[in-house]
């Protein structure tokens, strides 16, 4: 499992005895699962089936505002795409909150074998044609709309401002508790403050905010996505970051994935200042949560506290251009 001062270390005993209260026995083997930086995941087997144990982060950890009843959050998004949605995803099989058995949110979902959708990059046919399906896909779950904004485990708001206002407003303060100061991050509220006007009037979509190729597994030419968590109420063009060449470049340059993204959806976007506006947003807010996680995930002298660093420096950088 990937380093990270977040995770929850469950014992064999715990979870066999968290599957037997869940009426699964006769389990075969257990064995840490994926690359996240964040929850636990276990591969649970018996003779039968394969499941995967998700585990929250232990009360005790210092995590983001944003993410306290975050596995919660997951289930609800998953229930959203399945009803309402023909996505690939696991099936959830059963959740605990109680923290009865293991102290920390739980639950259990199908096993899906595959691969990181990026393992198919050097087929550049198979590349190129998953790209346009993940696209597409994306259209689906922006089909879904919301009342209210922002996310569903910390509160939600009447406008998309209102919602990445509050939700921007809460890192600085999770940044300032750790004893950090983030100017980038009060820089944002003026920003967002400043275009008060285009992002009051942003539809409410269902947004993942997450899909990066990682998050979908690939197999026998099918996707499947999985750790929808980061999921919220908002503006659909968030999820335009995961597009294309990344999150550092402005939305002007990803009218291949514009394109084909309107094909599909309902509402075709129209990359006019307004949206230029309201991606730079989106991308200065993940830039932040880069900024902050980095002091509750790793130390100074990890690899993966300097990545966050010079990402968010970079996300800053372009979406100043934009916003200033």
């Amino acid at each position: 499992m990937a380093k990270s001062k977040t995770k929850y270390q469950a014992t064999n005993e715990e979870i066999i005895t968290l599957f037997e209260a869940m009426g699964i026995r006769d389990i075969k083997g257990i064995e840490p699962l994926g690359a996240g930086e964040f929850n636990a995941a276990y591969k649970v087997s018996t003779k039968e089936r394969e499941y995967v144990l998700k585990i929250a982060p232990p009360d005790s950890a210092d995590i983001l505002t944003y993410e306290r009843g975050m596995m919660a959050s997951e289930v609800f998004w998953y229930k959203q795409m399945a009803e309402n949605t023909d996505i690939g995803i696991p099936k959830v099989y059963a959740s605990d909150f109680s923290h009865r058995i293991i102290d920390a949110h739980c639950f259990v979902m199908e096993f899906i074998k595959g691969e990181p959708l990026w393992t198919v990059y050097g087929d550049e046919k198979e590349h190129e044609r998953v790209q346009a399906e993940k696209i597409h896909m994306l259209t689906k779950i922006h089909g879904i709309h919301g009342q209210k904004y922002g996310y569903v485990q910390s509160g939600l708001h009447d406008t998309w401002y209102d919602a990445i206002r509050a939700m921007t407003m809460n890192l600085v303060l999770d940044c300032e508790k750790l004893g950090h100061e983030t100017p980038d991050g009060k820089r944002l509220i003026e920003m967002i403050d400043k275009h008060k006007t285009i992002l009051q009037s942003v539809p409410c979509s269902m947004v993942n905010f997450d899909l990066w190729d990682s998050n979908i597994l690939y197999q026998d030419k099918t996707l499947y996505w999985i750790d929808p968590e980061r999921s919220f109420w908002g503006d659909r063009i968030a999820d335009f970051i995961t597009l294309g060449n990344g999150q550092k470049i402005p939305l002007y340059e990803k009218q291949k994935e514009i394109e084909i993204y309107n094909q599909t959806s309902e509402i075709p976007i129209i990359c006019g200042k307004e949206e230029n506006i309201r991606y730079a947003v989106a991308v200065a807010y993940l830039a932040l949560i880069e900024e902050v996680e980095k002091y509750v995930r790793y130390e100074p002298d990890e690899a993966n506290y300097i990545r966050n660093t010079v990402d968010a420096r970079d996300m800053y950088d372009m979406a100043w251009k934009v916003l200033s």
